[in-house]
């Protein structure tokens, strides 16, 4: 890995979290919505669009506008379609509000004015154009001199607050929960505005969890008073996913709302690790740029899972897809290092016909089996010519002794930690003064006070260096090795 040097010899952190204006103009959206008898919300299938429907629910139920929850089903596909707002119509709605989804959804806003729906579309994505012909559009990429990288969630709690703001009402605690929640595990940059939220978010769930997260701790074994950023982004948030992944985002939706069938979501959950695990093995690296891998009938709720494991492993950027009997291929993408896939994708759009939507490192891709030669080429020529840039990370600065418990204490009030705001890390340079072997490890001492597990050729005498990040375990001060070869730049 890259790492920028970092002179800092003290063991503390050194970051600001700068905040963007979010005073956006939703005046109008939000009298539409206020000035209707009842709303539909129309979510996404995963944690962020699960939270998202949440939490504008809970606006409206304390503002006592009737509403109703939709949620697509993986095998439907991502985002509102014709077909949706069909099914909203004959249950009575004239009024739906996307949250986390539409921004492409060019089709629905047609069939939207052609069924008499006020359809408004809020959505954190990545706009197309022509944008959709929709009543009421709100996406913050809209506008450039305002913060844009908020989760789904984040846009939804922009918009349920100033629903309520105009009734002289407070969000609720669980609103900013769900919103802090989904900031984590979207991966959303958690820097300025976006890590305010998701501090907020970490504080009210250590004090008093709603009952969904308190019931997914409980079955996991975690304690919602020593919550991290960890604990989001790699317990809660993955259980979540398993119900719209393997099931239903109908049982993720009870389970964060009523923090019921917490067990059953814990066997979906370690089921999805099974077949993720299962789908790896079956994958290699090849001379291709940018790797492709297409299975018959792939689960789609673990295709994204799975190119981000081999997008790490490979470090390149990998497209995985799901033929079904048509040969028709939907797929999930995810990208290694700086670049940029809805540019990639656009190229490739110029030359074969594909569907395409998400962000600048995940994105969801359609196509017909037919045309994968054609896509793999292009994706191939694409990459050569725009080869990713390897990310530089920062140093929080440079170690010179093992820290002490009210230091390392200090690195929490810095917590989540996750996308852009990682774990804390310091440069390690010394001499190895002691190896020593067993038949199942290799503890080698650094500078006579600092003990490492690795792997690896280590001998007494070797000058290394090593970015290692301070935690605290059982009581005492650990040290885990995040780089074992570390680039350090500008030293």
């Amino acid at each position: 890995m890259l790492w920028r040097y970092n002179p800092n010899t003290k063991i503390e952190l050194q970051r600001k979290y700068p905040v963007t204006s979010s005073d956006f103009p939703l005046s109008d959206i939000v009298k539409a919505i206020l000035t209707s008898k009842r709303v539909a919300i129309f979510g996404d299938y995963d944690v962020d669009g699960i939270a998202s429907s949440l939490i504008l629910k809970n606006a409206l139920d304390v503002l006592g506008i009737q509403n109703k929850i939709f949620l697509p089903e993986r095998k439907e596909g991502y985002g509102i379609k014709p077909l949706h707002l069909k099914r909203i119509k004959e249950e009575g709605f004239e009024t739906v509000v996307t949250v986390d989804n539409g921004i492409t959804a060019v089709d629905a806003a047609k069939a939207a004015k052609e069924l008499g729906i006020k359809l408004i579309i809020t959505d954190h994505h990545e706009p197309q154009y022509p944008l959709p012909d929709a009543y009421k559009i709100f996406n913050p990429k809209l506008y450039k001199d305002k913060y844009q990288d908020y989760a789904g969630a984040g846009v939804a709690y922009l918009v349920a607050r100033e629903l309520l703001r105009q009734r002289n009402l407070s969000v609720t605690p669980a609103m900013i929960q769900l919103a802090g929640l989904a900031t984590v595990a979207d991966v959303v940059p958690l820097d300025g505005n976006n890590w305010y939220l998701a501090r907020k978010g970490l504080e009210l769930m250590r004090k008093q969890p709603i009952k969904g997260i308190k019931e997914i701790l409980r079955v996991a074994g975690r304690n919602h008073e020593n919550l991290t950023g960890f604990d989001i982004g790699w317990i809660i948030a993955p259980r979540i996913n398993a119900t719209g992944r393997l099931k239903s985002p109908q049982m993720g939706l009870e389970l964060l709302l009523n923090g019921t069938n917490a067990e059953e979501v814990e066997e979906l959950n370690r089921k999805r690790l099974e077949l993720v695990n299962q789908y790896l093995s079956r994958i290699e690296d090849s001379e291709n740029k940018f790797l492709i891998y297409a299975f018959k009938n792939c689960p789609r709720g673990i295709m994204g899972l799975i190119a981000g494991r081999a997008a790490e492993k490979f470090q390149k950027p990998v497209m995985v897809s799901s033929i079904d009997e048509n040969g028709k291929a939907v797929s999930s993408v995810r990208t290694y290092g700086d670049f940029d896939l809805m540019e990639a994708f656009k190229y490739v759009s110029e030359h074969v016909d594909i569907t395409f939507g998400g962000h600048k490192s995940a994105a969801g891709v359609s196509y017909s089996i037919r045309d994968l030669k054609t896509i793999r080429n292009l994706l191939n020529k694409y990459t050569e010519e725009n080869p990713p840039k390897e990310e530089i990370r920062d140093l929080d600065g440079v170690l010179t002794k093992v820290p002490d418990l009210e230091e390392v204490k200090a690195f929490d009030s810095f917590e989540p930690f996750g996308y852009k705001n990682p774990e804390p890390a310091f440069l390690l340079k010394g001499t190895v003064t002691d190896v020593r072997i067993d038949q199942d490890w290799q503890l080698v001492i650094v500078n006579e006070e600092f003990g490492f597990f690795l792997d690896g050729t280590y001998r007494k005498g070797d000058e290394v260096k090593f970015v290692v990040s301070p935690y605290i375990k059982n009581g005492y001060v650990k040290l885990w090795v995040l780089d074992a070869k570390p680039t350090i730049l500008k030293e």
